[in-house]
């Protein structure tokens, strides 16, 4: 799957990449030791796990532009296009700053090496580089002991869920996966996990100990009772996310801890105004009045969501508009949104894993349901006023569906 208008820089540079997914570091390493290195110059919070990833990178991400905190952020995947995948202090990276990367990688003879999204990574490392930045937050692309962000020689590893997905990468168990996860630790290093299965926690605890490192469990060494953060002797009151959900307290947490044990003390004023400003496209994100997009697309975040709808919206009519990866657990998916939905439409969209809205029809149970075979021709205003439309099913759903529909 091409990364939006990233092959406008390749061509423009020269530079080939595969579009395809090649787990593993052999290739990035050589990559950028042919770079000088440029991931190992900076502090690095690491954010792997399931679920919660980008929810807990936009907590870290205001709270550090609350404190003055200078910060870089590294996610997948795009929202609109490439640029708002690399950020400065929130601000998406210009075309200039990745000209100014991939300029580095022609002369250093990248093309051919990486795959597209080896090669970004290498791009936001390189932007990353020429900033004077107190610490950057990198989103793991896929599992995370062979993702290709996971080429820093330290950092503090933030893991906030683990649960069933991408196993044909990962494998099929919580524990392959945890294995998986656990290796974005580090010698030495911290990692600040949030409330898991005794499966994964257990895989977690082997990899500390393997690593000789120290473990911050959620729920045990710091936690969040009544809107109020508590570690040790530190207690932050009227913590109000803007985000909604339940999830998003503990996803909070261990954002604050990060940063807490990167060194930084946090006030207490500027981290409640931070929290209550945090947001992230895409999850239960508010687009107008009653129209939501949530890009919950496995097990775990779609039973989120649900809980979510239940809180938030109870007795109120739920329209899905639903699109889905034909490698995601759809049928699992289609009978938890049944439990809170009225009704169903179901899209085709542009992705080269994307399943058939026929598909997904034919598993939905839902009496009141219908197909768009064509996503250009999605109406998310109509009718918007009777109920709350929730579009879902995949971040690359959601992303191309924004393209055409918000301004």
């Amino acid at each position: 799957m091409e990364i939006t208008n990233f092959n406008l820089y390749k061509k423009k540079w020269e530079i080939d990449s595969e579009t395809i997914i090649k787990p593993g570091l052999e290739s990035i390493q050589k990559a950028l030791d042919k770079l000088g290195n440029p991931q190992n110059k900076q502090r690095v919070i690491h954010v792997a796990g399931t679920n919660g990833k980008g929810s807990t990178i936009a907590f870290l991400s205001a709270i550090a532009s609350e404190h003055n905190i200078t910060y870089g952020s590294f996610t997948s995947p795009c929202i609109v296009d490439v640029h708002d995948q690399i950020q400065l202090n929130g601000e998406n990276v210009t075309s200039e700053h990745i000209d100014k990367a991939f300029q580095k990688m022609k002369q250093a003879g990248l093309s051919g090496m990486l795959t597209d999204f080896e090669l970004l990574t290498v791009v936001a490392y390189l932007v990353f580089e020429e900033e004077a930045l107190d610490v950057i937050f990198v989103e793991s692309g896929m599992g995370g002991r062979f993702d290709s962000t996971n080429v820093m020689k330290e950092s503090i590893a933030v893991v906030p869920s683990i649960s069933i997905d991408h196993t044909n990468f990962l494998g099929d168990t919580i524990e392959k996966i945890s294995w998986h996860k656990a290796g974005v630790l580090k010698e030495n290093g911290k990692l600040i996990i949030g409330q898991f299965t005794d499966e994964a926690r257990n895989v977690f605890l082997q990899e500390v100990k393997e690593k000789n490192a120290t473990v911050f469990e959620y729920g045990k060494d710091f936690n969040v009772n009544n809107h109020t953060y508590t570690y040790g002797d530190l207690h932050i009151n009227h913590l109000l996310p803007n985000m909604i959900g339940s999830h998003q307290m503990s996803n909070m947490a261990l954002a604050i801890t990060a940063l807490i044990e990167s060194g930084y003390t946090l006030e207490k004023s500027k981290t409640q105004k931070a929290v209550a400003q945090a947001s992230l496209p895409g999850r239960m994100e508010k687009i107008r009045e009653n129209v939501y997009f949530d890009g919950a697309h496995n097990r775990a975040s779609i039973d989120a969501l649900v809980e979510t709808i239940k809180d938030f919206f109870p007795n109120k009519r739920i329209h899905f508009i639903v699109g889905v990866l034909k490698d995601k657990d759809y049928q699992y998916m289609l009978r938890k949104l049944e439990e809170v939905g009225s009704s169903f439409e179901f899209v085709n969209f542009k992705h080269e894993r994307a399943l058939f809205a026929t598909e997904l029809y034919k598993y939905s149970e839902s009496c009141e349901k219908s197909i768009t075979k064509d996503g250009e021709k999605i109406d998310i205003t109509e009718n918007s006023s009777e109920h709350i439309t929730i579009i879902t099913g995949s971040l690359y759903f959601i992303s191309e569906i924004r393209r055409k529909t918000v301004k």
